[in-house]
């Protein structure tokens, strides 16, 4: 009976063991004062006004003036998202048969490789969507599917006043509310669409010029600095705090187009790459029509920030959930099981410095990576 338990979960076990060495370096980091970017970020709110960011950072703001205590909420909190979102993978994952390809690419460099590769990239505001993704699709089977639909909403509807980010997963969760729960009631498709316009209106109306914005960063650091956390107003996500949608535009084509032209071309082929493991299933081309509209929603991303590894990571996301809830067709190719050696492939960097080399050493350094990850489950290195 507990093998059986074990197997129906291997998938959340081994998951979470994996990212055990991630959760111990945030701990790490929230014990010494959070990060600029991975604990600042949840700290931005609406006390001096609305920003685009905020909800997340209010509740944990006013929850307590004691700063250890805030930190260590917002590592429990966060570490406690990931775990469900492993869970809702796994039941999603049981939901249909699935094959190595699934397996390839759950554990891709391009989905859930990529914080371990890049711990920059993990603990972001996208975890929110993704958990509301991955309950929506683990429950299309079910009958009783709406309150499940309805937690999803919610917590799709937190992760927007979050951060904009968590915006582009509605392209993905409208698609899977049409093809696989085949719904025809406007209320399923309302839950996400209305929260959404609420959103994008209040954005308009209330959207602050760079002079208000300046003013609401500052007194949120003021607040941080009476609570000796004034170091997470140092460079991070509090610098981006500032930028309108126009300086947004101007500094990522101006840091794309000028600075960085070549190493961004190397994120278009990292895209390209972590797609291959979907040329093996003969029923590739039911795939093209939804990857397609996905990728073309998330353009605004591409041009409006400079987080290509990240925006990357939450693509392959989306791909991978309508993926594991398809039906599948595997290629007899036997060419397919080098994919085996797809994790070590290659890495995604959250921003700025891509790189891929068809080099042995490349990969035999990525190897080692996974490895030294690995080891650090039961060493307490950081």
């Amino acid at each position: 009976m507990l093998i059986d338990k074990i197997k129906s979960n291997f998938l959340f076990i081994f998951l979470s063991i994996l990212y055990f060495p991630l959760f111990k370096y945030y701990i790490y980091l929230n014990n010494n004062k959070g990060h600029t970017f991975l604990t600042s970020d949840w700290l931005i709110n609406y006390n001096y006004g609305f920003v685009k960011r905020g909800l997340a950072g209010t509740i944990f703001f006013n929850l307590t003036s004691d700063p250890d205590l805030m930190l260590d909420i917002i590592s429990g909190v966060l570490i406690t998202i990931y775990l469900f979102i492993f869970y809702f993978l796994n039941k999603s994952f049981k939901s249909q048969k699935q094959n190595l390809i699934s397996i390839i690419l759950i554990f891709s460099p391009a989905a859930f490789l990529f914080p371990i590769y890049d711990s920059q990239g993990g603990f972001r505001k996208e975890i929110i969507g993704i958990l509301a993704l991955f309950i929506i699709a683990s429950q299309f089977r079910n009958k009783n599917y709406r309150p499940y639909l309805t937690l999803g909403a919610f917590i799709y509807t937190f992760g927007i006043f979050s951060h904009s980010v968590n915006f582009f997963f509605l392209t993905t969760i409208l698609f899977i509310i049409y093809k696989f729960y085949q719904s025809k009631n406007f209320y399923d498709y309302g839950l996400f669409i209305v929260p959404t316009l609420i959103y994008l209106l209040m954005y308009v109306v209330f959207s602050a010029s760079e002079n208000e914005l300046y003013f609401i960063r500052d007194n949120i650091c003021d607040d941080l600095r009476n609570m000796n956390l004034f170091n997470l107003c140092g460079h991070g996500s509090f610098d981006y705090l500032v930028w309108d949608i126009n300086a947004n535009y101007v500094i990522t084509q101006n840091f794309i187009i000028n600075e960085r032209r070549s190493e961004h071309y190397i994120y278009i082929l990292l895209f390209i790459i972590s797609l291959i493991p979907y040329l093996f299933d003969k029923n590739i081309k039911n795939f093209f029509a939804p990857f397609f509209i996905i990728s073309i929603s998330f353009i605004p991303l591409f041009v409006f920030a400079i987080d290509w590894g990240r925006w990357i990571y939450i693509m392959s996301i989306c791909f991978l959930s309508l993926y594991l809830i398809s039906n599948k067709n595997t290629t007899n190719n036997s060419f397919m099981y080098v994919l085996i050696i797809f994790p070590i492939f290659f890495k995604l960097e959250h921003c700025c410095k891509p790189k891929f080399k068809m080099d042995v050493n490349y990969f035999i350094d990525n190897l080692n990576f996974l490895i030294f990850n690995l080891e650090n489950i039961f060493l307490y290195k950081i």
